[in-house]
């Protein structure tokens, strides 16, 4: 007996354990009411295009924030609707293409449902978020998910053609869940949502690309249209290559390769062309993509790197000059 009661007692613990470890994943009903007030629906040149939330600045003045992409040029007429199916003009107000960030001035009227804050910092890996957006054209869902990698990373984007600073959150990502918020469990904001990692022919990986908080906290604390370094081109880690890519290149090479190389802009300018494998930045041997546009991303639009790049089936090496432009400048 003394050891069926043990076993007894060591279930009900874990039981009880289990209770409060689901508990402590789920929000509040007081805190579900709060986030889907400040969810909205958003809307360009009357079509609903995706989610958004209202937030609130450190001067206390609220605003709508929603994903840039959704727009498509700056001089979109734009709308929101909020939880109670009420529709207030909005305006695009700032963005930040490098982030894929849209801040809207909004109806005073619409202010009064409240905002929410906006967290300090991404949240540690494995930590629990949810995403609220009108998934498939419906009402507000609210998505569970996790942070699947706190560390930042770049996406080539198409629509801003450069590439989108973000971490990564893992849980299902539907269309029409661009622009929704992510929140954490005390109901902050911690990114907004922005595109999906997918393969070839994939419909969805799971795979969230989320704005650092920072960035939107910076945007709030501006209000002005950033300046984002542009490349002109997506690049590509070699590793990941076919093999037919890798054998034109000598044994043990290890870079970044280029591609496409849009016309007009810095790589282009600079003599770079598609398939051209950059190997270092400044002095820098380069393996991630990260370790270029951190570089890229540290210095303000304009600023200059050198570069030593080798051409597919060549053998020798030659040093160009890149100088950045601004991704926003070009969004007409």
């Amino acid at each position: 007996m003394p050891v069926l009661r043990g076993t007894y007692v060591l279930l009900l613990c874990c039981l009880w354990s289990s209770f409060h470890a689901r508990a402590a994943d789920e929000l509040s009903a007081s805190m579900i009411q709060k986030v889907r007030r400040a969810a909205i629906e958003v809307h360009i040149n009357g079509q609903m295009r995706g989610g958004g939330a209202l937030v609130k600045a450190e001067s206390g003045n609220i605003y709508a924030l929603t994903a840039a992409h959704l727009f498509h040029s700056p001089r979109d007429t734009c709308s929101i609707v909020t939880h109670d199916d009420e529709t207030f003009p909005a305006s695009l107000s700032a963005y930040d293409l490098g982030h894929d960030l849209a801040l809207l001035e909004v109806d005073p009227e619409a202010t009064s449902r409240g905002g929410l804050a906006i967290a300090r910092s991404i949240p540690q890996d494995t930590q629990g978020l949810y995403n609220l957006g009108p998934a498939l054209r419906r009402r507000m869902l609210i998505l569970p998910g996790k942070v699947a990698d706190s560390r930042i990373s770049y996406t080539d984007f198409a629509s801003s053609k450069g590439h989108i600073r973000h971490f990564f959150a893992a849980g299902i990502n539907p269309v029409f869940t661009s622009g929704g918020m992510w929140i954490n469990q005390s109901g902050q904001i911690v990114g907004i949502q922005h595109g999906r990692l997918l393969g070839e022919k994939a419909a969805s990986s799971g795979l969230s690309l989320v704005s650092p908080p920072s960035a939107i906290r910076e945007l709030l604390k501006s209000r002005n249209v950033a300046a984002t370094p542009g490349i002109g081109g997506y690049v590509w880690e070699l590793r990941n290559a076919d093999l037919d890519m890798l054998e034109k290149f000598p044994p043990g090479t290890k870079g970044l390769f280029v591609n496409p190389v849009f016309e007009g802009r810095p790589l282009n300018g600079a003599g770079i062309k598609a398939h051209d494998l950059i190997l270092s930045c400044d002095g820098r041997p380069l393996t991630r993509r990260f370790e270029l546009l951190s570089a890229i991303r540290s210095k303000p639009v304009g600023s200059t790197f050198e570069l030593v790049v080798i051409t597919p089936g060549k053998e020798r090496t030659r040093t160009v000059i890149l100088r950045t432009d601004s991704l926003e400048s070009l969004w007409q």
